[in-house]
């Protein structure tokens, strides 16, 4: 076999402070989404949202041209036009794949070491039924005389690849002793980086390497702890900064090191992640939200009101935007809940219900518009020292 000083099965990369304190952020940032109750409605469509996000990033950086729209028909399983066929396969092949890595790890509890098979796999999932686009066979290793180009960078030769791989899994067992229960969530982040790395620099297959890498790097972070609604954090971070994550795979070839991609991908992982928490702590303070109408409606400063009345507007206090103004109609006519209830009403029963909304400090009045007064929930918030 040839040599290949790049690809060493060496901990060739170094972690410097700021790399270390990113990594425990991130592992702070994953406790506080995971410990976060989140409406299974809205976990629900977070989740699909990031399958969709994660699928669209990593086929659009082989040069899959499917707008996010597209990607959502596709998963809701309707079909485009017969001209972007492949690539709603290529598209199709990587959410399923997803899907099935995340049944097998959370939902059935099966996490496996990586090994030549798992890879195969997983390649034979992102190329099945592209047939003439995809320029090998899927879940299979180069074989000798199957030598591949990838712009500048010449990888192993075919006859290479498979001790190569038997070697890349071996390494990835005694570095990183998954098997012994000793990773720590560093390890865990930095071994799915690096698997990345090395799938690329190897280049095992014949099409699809890419592809394969980033659901190998999936894989790991998924039985890492990574909660499943943030999955597509790293392949969009590489989709977005596209032009530095070729650079950064480039360098690590040129200079056998890969600290400057290991710090590169922890850097989007760590902004990644403050992304979703956000996200997440904004459907926290949405529940709490909606329970404050319901306590304040259903408290003393509320008597005197019937059944109905109450409840009527409780719906009003619960369909009002508390991001945008509206006029009452306006808001009547957007919802189809408040058209429903207010039908046959007088527009002087809307205005009273609003002025008592008011009143309970529920929404806030502007020239004539209103909005959903979310913002009394910050007084709840813990007081800290401003920065």
């Amino acid at each position: 076999m040839q040599e290949y000083p790049h690809i060493s099965f060496q901990k060739n990369w170094r972690l410097d402070e700021e790399t270390i304190f990113m990594l425990g952020q991130c592992e702070s940032i994953i406790q506080a989404i995971s410990s976060a109750p989140v409406k299974p409605e809205y976990r629900k469509r977070m989740l699909a949202v990031s399958l969709r996000k994660g699928a669209r990033a990593t086929t659009a950086i082989e040069g899959n041209t499917l707008s996010e729209e597209e990607v959502a028909r596709i998963d809701a399983g309707e079909n485009l036009p017969p001209s972007k066929e492949y690539l709603q396969i290529e598209v199709k092949n990587v959410i399923e794949a997803l899907n099935q890595i995340r049944t097998e790890v959370i939902t059935e509890d099966k996490a496996f070491i990586l090994s030549p098979e798992l890879i195969e796999r997983f390649n034979h999932f992102v190329g099945k039924n592209l047939g003439d686009h995809f320029q090998s066979v899927p879940g299979k290793f180069r074989t000798p005389g199957h030598n591949v180009v990838v712009g500048g960078y010449r990888p192993p030769s075919g006859e290479d690849v498979a001790p190569l791989m038997i070697r890349f899994c071996e390494w990835m067992r005694d570095a990183f002793r998954y098997e012994e229960g000793k990773q720590s969530f560093q390890d865990q982040v930095i071994q799915a980086i690096v698997a990345h790395v090395y799938i690329a620099m190897i280049h095992p297959f014949g099409d699809g390497n890419g592809r394969t890498a980033r659901l190998i790097e999936f894989y790991i972070l998924l039985r890492a702890g990574l909660p499943d609604m943030a999955s597509h954090i790293l392949s969009n971070h590489y989709n977005d900064t596209r032009q530095e994550y070729y650079r950064r795979l480039d360098l690590c070839v040129r200079e056998r090191e890969l600290f400057g991609f290991v710090r590169y991908a922890v850097l989007g992982f760590r902004d990644g992640l403050k992304g979703v928490l956000d996200i997440v702590q904004a459907n926290l303070l949405e529940m709490s939200w909606h329970k404050f109408i319901y306590d304040t409606l259903d408290s003393k400063k509320a008597t005197g009101k019937t059944r109905a009345i109450v409840k009527r507007q409780r719906t009003l206090s619960l369909q009002f935007p508390v991001d945008q103004w509206n006029t009452p109609d306006d808001l009547v006519v957007s919802s189809g809940i408040l058209a429903k209830e207010y039908a046959t009403l007088s527009s002087a029963t809307l205005m009273r219900d609003l002025a008592e909304l008011e009143r309970l400090e529920l929404v806030v009045k502007e020239k004539g518009r209103y909005k959903g007064n979310i913002e009394i929930m910050r007084g709840y918030l813990p007081m800290r020292k401003a920065k």
